[in-house]
């Protein structure tokens, strides 16, 4: 009786090992109250996130309006443009998404891992594309969000983030793209010395790992683009060609897809001198979606 005893004893304590880990690997999330001055302070509450991603301890935010008792908010997923700490979410970013919630979203954004103080190392829409996939799931899953209702928005590195989400077979009431990548391998080739540099040492040379280039480039594999897709750039962006984007929709138009292009004339990278005309354009893009 004794050994039966232990053996029992044994196994609950190992289910109960088990269970922990388990738990901590997939819905774990440490959230920490951000105070930040900004317009919105009164009725969004910021938190800094650290989720698990394949293991590793990634930083994030979640953004969402105060008043969540009995409510239901539809999910906006942002992606970050840049690399490694260049383009990290700081106050600024926080700010804009602040706006967001305030319409009514519940924001999740992600740092990417090796960023912001997150564990890993950056690998410019390699395996971090799961820290978006996680952070996903994970906001899904709050209890003041409609699961049913979901937007997504990526700005530069973060437009091609966006696309591989849709890859991964995430699909969306709705999503926004601004002056995103299209195509890496005009993207290498466009840029200088410097990006250059940084994108060997991130993904490689495109010489010698072409297949790395294809498939973060959505030009390879429009057919997955699977949402109403807006597209917003400027044609004096001097970081991600125009060009990039018109090769994507003459193949949107071509497979009958739904999206909508505005090209901003002399606009920059960040199209600096239409943030109202264009903060309206999504507005107005994600209202008409998720309405329906």
């Amino acid at each position: 009786m004794k050994k039966w005893g232990f053996i029992v004893l044994l196994t609950i304590v190992v289910l109960g090992v088990t269970a922990v880990f388990y738990r901590a690997e997939s819905g774990d999330v440490n959230k920490e109250k951000v105070h930040l001055f900004s317009p919105y302070a009164s009725s969004v509450d910021i938190y800094q996130i650290t989720y698990p991603s394949d293991g590793l301890q990634v930083k994030g935010f979640l953004l969402q309006p105060k008043d969540i008792v009995d409510k239901k908010y539809p999910l906006l997923v942002y992606n970050r443009g840049g690399n490694r700490e260049h383009g990290m979410i700081r106050d600024k970013t926080l700010r804009y998404l602040s706006s967001w919630a305030d319409k009514g979203y519940v924001v999740v954004t992600t740092q990417y891992r090796g960023n912001g103080g997150s564990e890993g190392v950056e690998t410019y829409g390699g395996d971090d594309i799961h820290d978006v996939l996680n952070l996903i799931k994970w906001g899904e899953q709050l209890p003041y969000v409609n699961p049913e209702q979901k937007v997504a928005f990526g700005y530069s590195r973060g437009g091609m983030m966006t696309y591989l989400t849709m890859k991964n077979g995430i699909s969306f009431d709705a999503v926004v793209v601004q002056s995103g990548i299209t195509d890496m391998f005009q993207f290498y080739d466009q840029r200088g010395s410097e990006m250059k540099q940084v994108l060997r040492d991130i993904v490689g040379d495109p010489k010698v790992y072409p297949e790395r280039y294809k498939s973060r480039s959505v030009v390879y594999w429009s057919d997955k683009v699977n949402s109403p897709l807006l597209i917003l750039q400027g044609d004096h962006d001097k970081k991600v060609h125009h060009t990039q984007a018109e090769k994507l929709v003459a193949q949107l138009e071509e497979q009958n897809k739904e999206y909508k292009y505005v090209l901003y004339k002399g606009g920059d990278h960040p199209l600096s001198n239409y943030y109202n005309q264009y903060n309206a354009e999504i507005d107005k893009w994600f209202q008409r979606h998720l309405v329906e």
